[in-house]
């Protein structure tokens, strides 16, 4: 018997995710982790792989100082056998009262053990739309349907997730839950939305890939360059396959070379934020963007593409501007025109962390998964019951 149905609040919980580099899923999932064992729970951690690609910092000791376990598979191969039926009986030990994975692959390796220990509530969060421009495992989409039907229930990070989940996995939509992901306004380093001093500092936070569209905002820097001779684009984020070259090949075609700062891995991105005057993000797709985050709980104004969920998370013309995707031009006109004008800027970072606050915060997303951890164990309790009878 669970401690839920014992009456207790004590849950068991396991996460599943693909490895503990850091990206936007697994800090995600650190503060998820950090809040259920500062509740009480008892929480294990389990990626499928150790080995980390694109220079991302592993978050291993951060799981640990935050009080979980963590466990590793000993292969990341969908044939080993023997990996699937060691994790299956693995979880069969620890009797988890949820069961909640994170990315497709970690997906997989739930579905399988739900098959061996139904008794388990498996929890989905789907934090993208895997479709062509944004996994590249796009292709087994439809292979995994009823995979993901195994599900008992799915978290979205947005509308936009929890649309495509519901136009492509087939999953009812009482199934699913939307709970936009926040961010704690208490860890934040010193803020300011005064002007500062030296040359204009355009940054983005964002791993190395074409759909992230460094490749436009390294063609604005063309544009910006003859307004504001000594602007300078930072570009930091992992870079898994190899992908920055091609745009470091890209800067120094249009002569911007020297304007064009690649970083690498940013292991602290409020500090990066910081030191901005404007973040950029032309991304083309999006699951979320918790980087929009973390730079509006910094002051700083967003210059971003005009799509969904960036749209909604930024207000345009209050907290940022938004421009069409793939539009070097566009990007060049709003990045100018916030660096011009400094007052506009204050106001605009202002509005942006005030919406963090209103709108974003992380208390409220941990609040809202926790009680959805709740009801669900509390609905198979009572179904159990009611088989019983």
């Amino acid at each position: 018997m669970s401690g839920i149905e014992s009456g207790a609040l004590r849950m068991r919980v396991v996460y599943i995710v693909n490895s503990l580099g850091a990206g936007g899923a697994e800090r995600h999932l650190l503060e998820l982790a950090r809040d259920m064992v500062r509740r009480g729970h008892l929480v294990w951690v389990l990626a499928l792989k150790k080995a980390i690609k694109g220079g991302a910092k592993d978050l291993e000791a951060d799981f640990l100082e935050a009080g979980t376990r963590v466990m590793y598979l000993k292969s990341a191969g969908f044939s080993d056998l023997g990996m699937w039926f060691g994790l299956a009986f693995l979880l069969r030990r620890l009797r988890p009262d949820i069961l909640h994975s994170h990315l497709p692959r970690s997906d997989v390796a739930a579905a399988l053990v739900k098959w061996v220990v139904p008794g388990m509530v498996w929890i989905s969060t789907i934090h993208d739309a895997y479709v062509k421009s944004s996994y590249s495992g796009h292709w087994i989409v439809p292979l995994f349907r009823q995979v993901w039907r195994r599900a008992d229930h799915f978290i979205a990070v947005s509308k936009h997730t929890r649309d495509w989940g519901l136009a492509n996995l087939g999953f009812p939509q009482q199934n699913v839950t939307v709970i936009y992901h926040g961010i704690s306004m208490g860890i934040l380093p010193e803020v300011s939305s005064r002007p500062r001093g030296g040359p204009p500092q355009i940054g983005c936070l964002a791993r190395f890939e074409k759909r992230k569209g460094q490749d436009t905002l390294i063609r604005a820097m063309v544009d910006v360059r003859k307004v504001l001779p000594d602007a300078r684009l930072r570009l930091a984020g992992s870079d898994p396959n190899g992908f920055s070259a091609g745009l470091k090949e890209l800067a120094r075609s249009l002569s911007v070379e020297d304007g064009v700062d690649f970083l690498g891995f940013c292991a602290t991105p409020l500090e990066f934020l910081r030191d901005l005057d404007v973040f950029v993000f032309a991304s083309t797709a999006e699951g979320f963007g918790i980087v929009l985050l973390e730079a509006m709980a910094m002051k700083r104004p967003v210059v971003s593409s005009n799509i969904y969920p960036i749209n909604h998370i930024i207000q345009d013309g209050e907290s940022g501007l938004l421009v069409d995707p793939d539009d070097p031009r566009a990007f060049a006109a709003a990045i100018i025109a916030l660096l011009e004008d400094s007052s506009r800027r204050y106001v605009m970072g202002e509005a942006a962390h005030d919406r963090c606050i209103n709108e974003f915060s992380i208390e409220k997303m941990l609040n809202k998964t926790h009680e959805l951890y709740l009801s669900l164990l509390r609905m198979r309790a009572t179904k159990t019951v009611s088989n019983q009878l």
